[in-house]
């Protein structure tokens, strides 16, 4: 994290060289590391690249010479922005003092709720069946588009046919074409209605006869299968401790504000309310 942040203090302008604890400057406003670390951390681990890092700092600059324009113009002071900052800075703090609330215990969930979770919902971290498809593609539904794929499927079918090189010479479809019509592992949702129902009757290394799509005809080599496959405990732990703490903290939550309006009850004035309605 330290490393990314100094490259881009080191890359940002000469003029911050000196200035270590700056991250970025714009005119009178600047950026320190520190804060710059604070930003960086509301960035998922995988997204924290120094090109997302150095957009995001750009964005805050940019924000808070915005805001200081704002405040030199005097433009905090009028009546109608000043509500709207403080309901703002008050929803901040309802946000956060209920959030202290209704973090669970360090230590929830507990390892019996996670497995009692897991052996639940099973269907839930079960991979579906997956195929390795290759294909030659012909663009159009015409009688000419169909002509050519019945042509490329007789090609296809031949004996000792070289699909791949068939492919590679004329399927349309430019990225698995470029692959000898390799397309992958794909499950039955990334695949076509057409295409997934052609593949579940295919057998392997058995070429189907054109399928029809929606904007061309597939013909497809199924080279293997993956059977559907139950995702170990171990593997889906970290997605389903943070579920569940997600679940408990909402439980946490509407348990206090139900509380809260328990001792507290609201009050509404019907006929002030009525007036107001009628106002609009």
């Amino acid at each position: 994290m330290r490393l990314c942040l100094l490259a881009l203090l080191i890359l940002a302008t000469p003029a911050l060289a000196s200035e270590t604890d700056v991250v970025a400057r714009m005119g009178d406003v600047s950026l320190k590391v520190g804060e710059a670390r604070q930003l960086a951390e509301r960035l998922p681990d995988r997204e924290r690249t120094p090109q997302a890092l150095e957009r995001l700092i750009r964005i805050e600059i940019i924000r808070r010479n915005v805001s200081a324009e704002a405040r030199r113009q005097g433009f905090d002071r009028k009546p109608e922005v000043a509500a709207r900052m403080d309901q703002a800075a008050d929803q901040a703090l309802v946000g956060a003092y209920v959030d202290s609330i209704a973090r669970p215990p360090a230590d929830y969930p507990p390892e019996s709720l996670v497995r009692e979770t897991y052996e639940a919902g099973k269907d839930r971290f079960t991979l579906p069946r997956q195929y390795r498809l290759s294909q030659i593609y012909v663009a159009g539904t015409d009688a000419k588009a169909k002509t050519k794929a019945d042509d490329l499927y007789r090609q296809a079918t031949a004996r000792k046919a070289d699909f791949a090189a068939i492919a590679r010479k004329s399927s349309q479809h430019t990225a698995s074409a470029s692959q000898g019509g390799d397309m992958g592992w794909l499950s039955d949702k990334n695949l076509l209605p057409a295409v997934a129902a052609a593949v579940a009757d295919l057998k392997k290394n058995v070429v189907s006869s054109p399928v029809r799509g929606s904007e061309g005809y597939h013909i497809l080599l199924l080279t293997d299968t993956k059977p559907p496959e139950l995702l170990p405990l171990d593997k889906v732990r970290p997605a389903l401790v943070q579920s569940l703490r997600l679940r408990k903290a909402r439980e946490i939550e509407a348990a206090y504000l139900d509380g809260l309006q328990a001792k507290n009850p609201v009050a509404v004035n019907g006929i002030g309310l009525s007036e107001l309605a009628k106002a609009r």
